[in-house]
């Protein structure tokens, strides 16, 4: 349940974080929280996003799905403002995260890709440009979010 998750969350807070830290800086230890302690396997319930939170802090392992999850519960209790987001879906589905630490949105993608890309705080003319490179992996309607720094 909610309460089990948010303890695991907080128990990982207590561990990456310190109160001297900036919004950024919560969000960057956040970031390099998933991309570390999370593997990537190809399939999980979309149906609930607490139980892929879990799966991510208790199992350390998922897909996309459950690495935005993850960092939206991780954030979320941070006091980091956050959203979901979903790619147009195609053939094929992506999530990832918005972030604002103060200065509007921007892109947050823990997922691992083949390419390495460190998605973190990018705005969106850079998330694009790599989108449209990469068979528009992050091509998402921009009309349903915030505009994106």
């Amino acid at each position: 349940g909610i309460d089990e998750v948010n303890a695991l969350a907080d128990q990982v807070l207590a561990r990456i974080l310190t109160p001297d830290m900036t919004l950024e800086q919560k969000a960057r230890a956040i970031f390099d929280y998933n991309k570390s302690h999370i593997g990537y396997i190809n399939n999980s319930d979309k149906s609930d996003w607490v139980k892929a939170a879990y799966e991510g802090l208790a199992l350390g392992k998922g897909d996309c799905y459950v690495y935005a999850c993850t960092a939206k519960l991780l954030l979320t209790r941070a006091e980091i403002p956050n959203m979901d987001i979903a790619k147009i879906p195609t053939e094929t589905l992506h999530y990832w995260n918005l972030v604002d630490v103060g200065d509007g949105w921007y892109h947050f993608d823990t997922t691992p890709r083949v390419d390495h890309p460190v998605i973190y705080m990018w705005t969106d003319e850079k998330l694009m440009e790599y989108s449209k490179n990469h068979k528009n992996c992050h091509n998402y309607d921009h009309s349903a979010y915030p505009k994106v720094n």
